[in-house]
This record gives structure tokens, C-alpha cells and sequence, in this order.
């Protein structure tokens, strides 16, 4: 009997080592997202109010304050869903942008966990949680120079109170909703349906915060082709139809309905039309280069993200590529597409499309990491770890983001002898500094009689060459400093008189 308990006790140990196994696996797991989770909501959410507003911000912020109180006149340019959820921020954390950033900063978030829920079925946890951590840390500024807090170029757009990424969320529901419609319609699930109404209703909110997203209709038409499913095709995409027209003409109900929808056609057309002066490379633009939304892009990943983004693309694209695949390149195809076939092309754009990029690298890691592992497995993980370097200073910069430029502008001046008077801006558009200095602030060209000179950055708009000879000529007349990336000539006595192209220095 006795000599039977060794062999007894030495039986069970394969299989008390085998039930550990799924225990440590779940805790690796959930240990791995609460990381990766947490750096997400640090640099989603960390001093999310300080950074100094910028213009777009200030007109949709604006424009929702007024939405919740009645008055529906503002803004209707761009459709109403985001401007609504900013003015019910506001009503909760105040008045200004902390509200509506705050909803932004959750649209981001809510991406990556779409994204890990959306693809943890195809490609497991570690692939899921790989797509999320590549949306979670790491940058999508609004200029290359996000890196460094002075410049005040925000390291994240969803930061920012604007529109996109607003749209951008509910676009990758509807995207990931509308997948999940079609696997269940081809595994025969009669809850399928419920899902075909959620990218419908999903799709509505994003094209009536920003319409840009609106082009999603076509993969999302494409997506039961793939599977062959023409009965999904007909009845669910009618069932995505009516609730996605129905949900909008609700939404739209309030702004004014059809006139509204005509008006925003009208002015985005003939904006179309125009163009918009951006300036790309150092040279100004009415209409922009077709290749400036990758440019941004590039600018305001970093090259390593691109790389990185890059190589898992190219890998989905190679490696046993399926309709998960196909579905995502497209949706990324009629997004980069439109964007680069507009005139107008602003650094914030290239946000819309960055998620489907995301979700194709982690297809491509994943499926590289299983195709002759270890060695494939080791390659793929070397290439992530490049993530590292802006995911890193993506987070540094966040930690140590604060007011800067025009927000602390006013304090300045007053301390290097600034006595009131009119301030002359250089480098800017005047919608970017009106809002702390409307009163006293003109731009260059407008005559007058200046005791400040402030110059920007923007070089869609120099300064002349008389002004620029006026403050080399007269260097002891000026008290001069800079402010972050602004510089500053504050007139000791007398002031800058600008006549037409004349500028002399007056007592």
C-alpha cells in the first residue's frame, strides 16, 4: 500500500501542473491588458484641459454650448452629433474645452478596446491586445513637432476637441458591428440581425458628426459579397439602411433638418471647390498636393510608427491573407482615397484612416508570429519593440504637457513692459489669436499703430519684408523674448506705425 502512494503522488503532478497552466495563462493575460490598458488612459486622459485651445476647437466647442441651450445657428458647416456631446460635457464639467475633450480622449479610447474586441475572435487574445496597444501608445499628433511641449503642437489628436475622432469611433463600430453581422449570418446565428442595426445605427452617428466617413458604405456593402451571402446583403443591409436614415434624421431634426443638410453640401462643395491655404514642405498651397494627408500622416506618427504600422500592413497583405483582410485593406482604401482626392487637406485629417492601418498591422504581426515560429515569432516582436521609442515620447510628453504660446502670452507681455496698444500678428491666422487678444490683435496689413509685434510660426503668412527691416534696424527700441515657439517685440517707447507697405518706428 505504501509503496503505491510515491508512484500516486508522482501521477498527479502532470496534471496539478497542467490545471496551473490556464490559471497562469489568464493572469499573463489580464496583467498584460491592465498595462497596456493603463498607459492608455495616461496618455489618453493625463492634464487633458491644459493644453492651449486651438481654433477648430473653439468653434465646435462653442457650437455645442450653444446646441443644449436651444440655439442651433452655429457651426452647420459640419453636421451636429459630436457638437451635441461636447455641449453635454460642458454641462457636466463646465464651460470650455475640458468637457468635450474629455468625450474625445474616450472616443480614442473606445477605439483600441473595439478594436482588441473586434479582432480578438480572428486572431486570438495576444493579437486583439497587440491592435490595441499599437492605437493606445503611440502618437497621432497635429504636427511634426509634437515631441517637444514649447512648440505646443499636440501630441494626440484625440486630445483635442474636435470632430474626427469622434467620427472616427463610432466608424470603427459600425466597421466591427457589420463584421460581426456577416460571421453570424455565415455560422447560421439567428441573433445576427441585431448586429446589422448596429452598424447602421453606428455608421448614422459617425457620418452626422463628420460626414468624411460616410464612404464606408461601400466596404460595408462589399463585406457579405465576400462571404457570398446575397440574402444578408439585401435584408440586412436594408435593416442597416432604415435605422442608419432614421437615426440621422433624427439627429438632424433639431439643426434644421434637410435646409441644414443642404447648407453643409453647399459650403462643403464650394470649400472643395476653393481649397484651403495650408502650407506643405515650405510652400503654400490653395490645393493641397494629393500625397499632403500622407505627409501628415508621417509627421504625425513618426517614422518609427510608420515603419512599424508599415511592416505588420505588408505582412497582412503576404502572409495567408482572407476576407478579414480584404474588409480592412478596403476600408482603409476608400478612406486614404477620399481624403487624398479632396483640395483640402488639414494635419488632423489622416486620424480617420489610422485605426484600419492599425487593425491590418496586428492581423500581419499575428499571422507572421504563427507562420515558422520561433524565428518569425522573434522578427515580429523585434519590429513592434521600434513602437517603444514614440510610445515612450508620446507619454513623456503628455506628462509634461502645459499651457503655452497665446495662453501665456498676456502674462509676458505685461512682464516685459507691454502698456496696452494695439498688437501687431505675424505667422498666424487670425482665428488663432482672436480668441485671448480679439480686441487688440490684428493681423499683418490691416494699417495701424502698434506697441507689440507677436510672430507665429505659419509661414502662409511672413512677415513683410519692411516690418522685418524696421525691428533688424532698431534693436534698442524693442524688449525682445520669446514665448514658447512665439517671438515677441514689445516697443520700449513709441510704436510701429504700418501704413500700406510703409512701416516706420515712431515716438
Amino acid at each position: 500500500m505504501t509503496s503505491r502512494r510515491p508512484a500516486l503522488a508522482a501521477s498527479r503532478r502532470p496534471a496539478l501542473a497542467a490545471s496551473r497552466r490556464p490559471a497562469l495563462a489568464v493572469t499573463t493575460r489580464t496583467a498584460a491588458f491592465v498595462v497596456v490598458a493603463s498607459l492608455g488612459v495616461f496618455d489618453a486622459l493625463f492634464r487633458i484641459g491644459r493644453a492651449t485651445r486651438i481654433t477648430d476647437e473653439v468653434a465646435y466647442v462653442g457650437a455645442g454650448w450653444d446646441y443644449v441651450h436651444g440655439v442651433f445657428t452655429a457651426n452647420l458647416e459640419h453636421p451636429p452629433t459630436a457638437k451635441y456631446l461636447f455641449g453635454v460635457a460642458q454641462l457636466v464639467a463646465g464651460q470650455g474645452v475640458t468637457g468635450p475633450r474629455t468625450v474625445v480622449a474616450l472616443a480614442g479610447l473606445a477605439i483600441g478596446l473595439v478594436l482588441f474586441l473586434f479582432l480578438r475572435r480572428p486572431l486570438g487574445y495576444w493579437g486583439g491586445l497587440t491592435a490595441a496597444a499599437l492605437w493606445w501608445l503611440t502618437p497621432r499628433a497635429n504636427g511634426p513637432t509634437w515631441y517637444d511641449v514649447a512648440t505646443g503642437t499636440p501630441a494626440r489628436i484625440d486630445r483635442l476637441a474636435l470632430l474626427d475622432p469622434v467620427m472616427t469611433a463610432f466608424a470603427v463600430v459600425a466597421v466591427a458591428a457589420a463584421w460581426q453581422w456577416t460571421v453570424a449570418a455565415s455560422a447560421g446565428r439567428s441573433s445576427r440581425w441585431w448586429w446589422a442595426a448596429l452598424a447602421g445605427a453606428a455608421l448614422a452617428l459617425s457620418a452626422t458628426s463628420k460626414v468624411s466617413t460616410a464612404v464606408l458604405v461601400l466596404p460595408l456593402l462589399v463585406l457579405p459579397v465576400l462571404f457570398r451571402r446575397w440574402r444578408d446583403l439585401a435584408l440586412g443591409g436594408a435593416l442597416a439602411a432604415a435605422v442608419a436614415v432614421a437615426l440621422a434624421a433624427v439627429l438632424y431634426l433639431p439643426v434644421g433638418g434637410l435646409d441644414a443638410i443642404a447648407y453643409m453640401v453647399r459650403f462643403q462643395t464650394a470649400h472643395d471647390t476653393t481649397g484651403h491655404l495650408v502650407s506643405v514642405l515650405g510652400r503654400t498651397y490653395l490645393v493641397a498636393p494629393w500625397w499632403t494627408g500622407l505627409l501628415w500622416a508621417l509627421q504625425g506618427l513618426g517614422w518609427p510608427t510608420v515603419v512599424v504600422l508599415g511592416t505588420g500592413t505588408l505582412a497582412a497583405l503576404v502572409v495567408r491573407p482572407d476576407r478579414l483582410v480584404a474588409y480592412l485593406a478596403l476600408c482603409l482604401g476608400v478612406l486614404v482615397a477620399f481624403y487624398c482626392t479632396s483640395s483640402v487637406a488639414l494635419p488632423h485629417y489622416y486620424y480617420a484612416w489610422v485605426p484600419f492601418l492599425v487593425a491590418l498591422a496586428a492581423v500581419g504581426f499575428t499571422r507572421l508570429a504563427r507562420l515558422r515560429p520561433p524565428w518569425t515569432a522573434v522578427v515580429a516582436a523585434l519590429v513592434l519593440a521600434v513602437a517603444v521609442v514614440p510610445g515612450g515620447q508620446l507619454t513623456t510628453a503628455v506628462a509634461e504637457v502645459r499651457p503655452t504660446g497665446y495662453a501665456v502670452l498676456g502674462r509676458a507681455l505685461s512682464a516685459h513692459g507691454y502698456r496696452g496698444g494695439q498688437i501687431l500678428f505675424v505667422g498666424v491666422a487670425r482665428q488663432t489669436f482672436a480668441v485671448g487678444f480679439g480686441a487688440q490683435g490684428r493681423m499683418q496689413g490691416v494699417d495701424g499703430r502698434y506697441t507689440a509685434v507677436v510672430e507665429d510660426t505659419d509661414r502662409r503668412f511672413p512677415m513683410s519684408a519692411a516690418l522685418a527691416t524696421v525691428i533688424r534696424d532698431h534693436p534698442a527700441a524693442f524688449s525682445a523674448f520669446r514665448v514658447d515657439h512665439l517671438r515677441v517685440w514689445v516697443a520700449r517707447t513709441g510704436a510701429v506705425e504700418v501704413h500700406g507697405s510703409t512701416v516706420v518706428l515712431t515716438p
